[in-house]
């Protein structure tokens, strides 16, 4: 005599399809993001080859590269209180002060999730530093480094504002406005404040007193040494001797669209990448990092950039992307 399936029989079949079910979509996300962190690993390391042939062949200037930080009010550069590391100043969402945070908008519909700028591992290896008037010269000279990409403090700030925004024409208004953070205003279309690179202004580097920024720097050849258990604070002025005399600060600067390497297939890269397993409220561009290395002392004294190393959006060099990858 045939008998159907008890209550008990089917609630338990139904729980092992949920466990099964569940299994099987997180291996399935796991893979999905060990896939993306492998095209993005391949992807800095052709940036990094895109751009020392760029800069070997002398292909050209690298014009604009964008800002890892807020532009001023009415699109000014923030101005530093003095020439090199600021450590103090704290980022805020409020804009003008700091490291992007994402834009500030106090429009009750507000999404919270739209722009959220640089993501917190990219934020927690950054500082600000100041150029000096040497420091500015030589990028611009140099490295043809003559402007920098600004983020908006105000995401639903109009052209009277920022006259220099430039958004993509499938996001302005017809009234010449800008989307505003509610109206999903993206990460990477922040970056659009053209600010000229100028004695004074504050751009980002890496953090020498952060126990990651400092294996940053190592990885880009300056030895800093490590002579305090992870966590525990470095004094400034010893940090700020051991950078000078290991090469000198990192600078890091967004590659964006608008840089003269983009769309130079002989040497250069066709196309500036992203790095998609991060959310993309995230700014997900590659982190080009330029060193200032200083030469001579005095009145003769000079300062030569130097292309150091790329970062993906998480603040990961290549050899620390890997290690993300081998311990997935």
């Amino acid at each position: 005599m045939k008998r159907g399936f008890t209550l008990i029989e089917l609630l338990l079949v139904i729980a092992l399809i949920a466990i099964v079910s569940t299994l099987a979509v997180t291996k399935l996300g796991g893979i999905k993001e060990s896939a993306a962190r492998k095209v993005s690993l391949s992807n800095q390391q052709a940036v990094g080859r895109g751009v020392d042939a760029f800069l070997a062949l002398g292909s050209g200037r690298l014009n604009r590269l964008d800002s890892l930080m807020y532009a001023g009010n009415g699109g000014t550069p923030i101005f530093g209180n003095g020439p090199g590391f600021d450590f103090d100043t704290v980022s805020t969402a409020e804009g003008a002060s700091g490291l992007y945070m994402g834009p500030s908008d106090a429009t009750p519909d507000i999404r919270a999730d739209v722009n959220s700028g640089l993501t917190d591992e990219l934020r927690s290896v950054l500082c600000l530093y100041t150029l000096s008037k040497v420091e500015a010269d030589a990028l611009v000279t140099q490295l043809g480094l003559r402007f920098v990409m600004a983020h908006t403090a105000y995401a639903d700030a109009g052209p009277y504002e920022f006259p220099s925004i430039h958004y993509p024409k499938d996001r302005a208004y017809g009234d010449g406005s800008v989307p505003n953070a509610s109206d999903g205003l993206h990460a990477n279309d922040s970056a659009c404040v053209a600010t000229m690179v100028t004695n004074g202004m504050a751009v980002a580097a890496v953090n020498p007193k952060s126990d990651l920024g400092r294996t940053i720097y190592q990885a880009c050849g300056q030895e800093l040494l490590n002579n305090k258990n992870w966590g525990e604070t470095y004094d400034e002025n010893e940090v700020i001797k051991e950078v000078a005399a290991t090469g000198g600060p990192l600078l890091a600067f967004g590659l964006g669209d608008s840089a003269s390497i983009v769309g130079n297939s002989q040497a250069g890269l066709e196309a500036a990448p992203f790095a998609t397993f991060p959310h993309k409220k995230f700014y997900s561009r590659y982190i080009l990092l330029f060193r200032l290395r200083s030469s001579g002392s005095g009145s003769v004294s000079v300062v030569i950039p130097e292309f150091a190393g790329v970062l993906d959006c998480c603040g990961n060099t290549i050899r620390a992307a890997r290690h993300v990858i081998a311990d997935m």
